[in-house]
């Protein structure tokens, strides 16, 4: 038995022998062939580079810088297929090769493989966030997603080098911000890529946009025009003649009609940091079985906004408004508001955002009850605050905050302090469909008992509007939409529940 084994072993001895000048030979001829492959992909002979390249694996098929090079001059002769197909090979052999993951990033993204690209860059980015154009790359993926937030994020961060690359990074950049609307900064970012290489390949491309996006600040409608028509079916809610001075009809009385909402504004200034603008509007509103309801309110209104940050660089946006209102209800003056409103929109991140308001309004009722109990004109005040979720690059989004009110009527029936609960959710679905659901919880505790009924009142506000959007062209908008009402009261009197039904058409200019 031992001197079988020890035959066993002495001809596997001399075998090695025989044999190790031929393995020998084949690594050298690997690192030989990988040597002449490298010098030919530098000198863009892709198809030398990719002949020898093929060799060495074959000779050695486990060294990663062989497998690199593979993927390399395979997305550089364009066939993103394969070279995504060694280099995932060669992140089985070196999982962390940062190298390789980065180079399937770019495979993957010339596949049109965005969330896959997106998914190596990321996490070459986590590893190394200074490495050479990651933040490039990372921006591409998102701008082709339409994310353009985060997009304009990572084109920011980008670290460059190398003259051409940071041009295109501002080209990108450029385009990301004339996709959120900021043209003067896209304009501003363009000047400077076209100033950094003038004889670069894409100073064509950069001065056609240039030129389209100056002319469109040139002949930038100042004017904002948006009409509404609406046919909807509205159940409306009885009118109390002791509250309102009119007479009911048979109390509650269902009618169909139209909307009609004429919206104009006009901007006064627009620069880098303050806007300035003020509008019109018109809301006419027809009920064909019960004109008693129908509304008409026409609105001035102006406002200012400032642009600004934190001293971390966190955008922060300031703004005024007013506006002045007239309400007529069955053709008759109804209600007068004056109206003032101070916010602050801090954004914390491309999809995150939170608005805190105060508002000031003077409600006067041109109807004066002969009773003080019952006079309903008033001050109110509103403070608010509502945070914003953007998903998906704003296809999703989600509100949700807090109202605090205080009506401080002349009549102690109408004086109250309210707290109010909101949300809404926005969804984008196929067919470019927009679903859209805003829900409103208002709690009103009215001070004192009241005059009238010799009870405390106490009202709970239920409001839900639900709509489902399509835009049939740039400039048009077609609407179905359901508003529920419910309002409970521990004063019967004053419970109440309207439904409207609505479909309509809305254009822009």
């Amino acid at each position: 038995m031992f001197s079988m084994r020890a035959g066993t072993i002495g001809t596997a001895f001399i075998l090695w022998r025989l044999l190790w000048p031929c393995a020998a030979l084949s690594q050298e001829s690997a690192e030989v062939l990988f040597a002449h492959a490298t010098v030919a992909y530098e000198e863009e002979r892709y198809s030398d580079a990719l002949r020898d390249l093929l060799k060495a694996h074959e000779l050695d098929p486990r060294n990663p810088d062989v497998i690199y090079y593979l993927g390399l001059t395979h997305n550089s002769l364009g066939d993103h297929e394969q070279a995504a197909n060694h280099l995932r090979k060669g992140l089985e052999i070196e999982p962390k090769n940062h190298d390789i993951k980065n180079q399937l990033g770019i495979a993957l993204y010339g596949l049109n493989d965005f969330d896959g690209a997106l998914k190596e860059f990321l996490a070459v980015y986590e590893a190394e966030p200074r490495r050479e154009n990651i933040g490039y790359y990372i921006g591409l993926c998102y701008y082709q997603k339409k994310d353009y937030d985060n997009g304009l994020v990572y084109f920011q961060r980008n670290i460059s080098t190398d003259v051409r690359s940071r041009q295109l990074n501002q080209y990108y950049t450029a385009l990301t911000l004339r996709a959120l609307g900021r043209e003067a900064d896209a304009i501003e970012e363009l000047t400077e890529a076209v100033k950094l290489d003038p004889a670069s390949p894409i100073v064509g491309a950069a001065q056609q946009l240039l030129s389209a996006l100056r002319i469109a600040r040139g002949l930038e409608k100042r004017l904002r025009v948006q009409l509404t028509l609406n046919a909807h079916y509205d159940s409306n809610v009885s009118a109390q003649p002791t509250l309102t001075g009119l007479v009911p009809e048979e109390g509650r009385r269902r009618s169909y009609g139209n909307l009609f909402h004429l919206r104009a504004d006009y901007s006064l200034h627009h620069s880098e940091r303050w806007e300035s603008a003020v509008a019109y509007g018109l809301l006419q509103t027809l009920n064909y079985q019960i004109h008693r309801f129908d509304i008409h309110d026409q609105m001035i209104a102006a406002n200012l906004f400032y642009k600004t940050s934190t001293p971390d660089g966190t955008p922060v946006f300031i703004g005024t408004y007013f506006n002045h209102d007239i309400l007529l209800l069955g053709g008759k003056k109804f209600l007068e508001r004056p109206t003032g409103a101070i916010s602050f929109t801090l954004v914390e991140n491309p999809n995150n955002n939170s608005n805190v308001f105060f508002r000031l309004q003077y409600r006067d009722f041109f109807h004066k009850p002969t009773e003080n109990d019952e006079r309903r004109d008033a001050i109110n005040k509103l403070f608010g605050l509502v945070h914003f979720i953007r998903l998906l690059g704003g296809q999703h989004q989600i509100n949700m905050g807090y109202h605090y009110d205080n009506e401080d009527a002349q009549g102690r029936n109408w004086r109250y302090s309210g707290h109010k609960a909101v949300a809404g959710i926005l969804l984008t679905l196929p067919w470019d469909l927009r679903a859209t659901t805003n829900f409103e919880f208002h709690a009103r505790y009215y001070k004192g008992q009241n005059s009238t009924f010799g009870e405390h009142r106490r009202d709970e506000q239920r409001t839900v509007l639900f709509s489902l959007a399509k835009d049939l062209s740039q400039n048009l908008t077609v609407t179905l939409q359901h508003l529920w009402d419910n309002n409970q009261s521990s004063i019967g009197f004053f419970k109440s529940r309207r439904q409207v039904y609505a479909s309509g058409l809305t254009w822009r200019y």
